[in-house]
């Protein structure tokens, strides 16, 4: 196939695009698996009953 600058430089730039893409996806899919995973917290100590003063 013949290849001219132009084409290289759309060639790499497609690929550059489509693993930043994939990088992020994989990502997103992490951090919504931990998401999940996450366990229950307690509530902040604002939130708490306090003794009067």
């Amino acid at each position: 196939m013949f290849m001219t600058q132009q084409s290289i430089q759309a060639e790499t730039a497609y690929r550059q695009e489509r693993i930043k893409r994939d990088f992020r996806a994989t990502a997103r899919k992490e951090r919504r698996e931990q998401a999940a995973k996450a366990e229950p917290r307690s509530a902040r100590r604002a939130l708490r009953p306090t003794h009067a003063a």
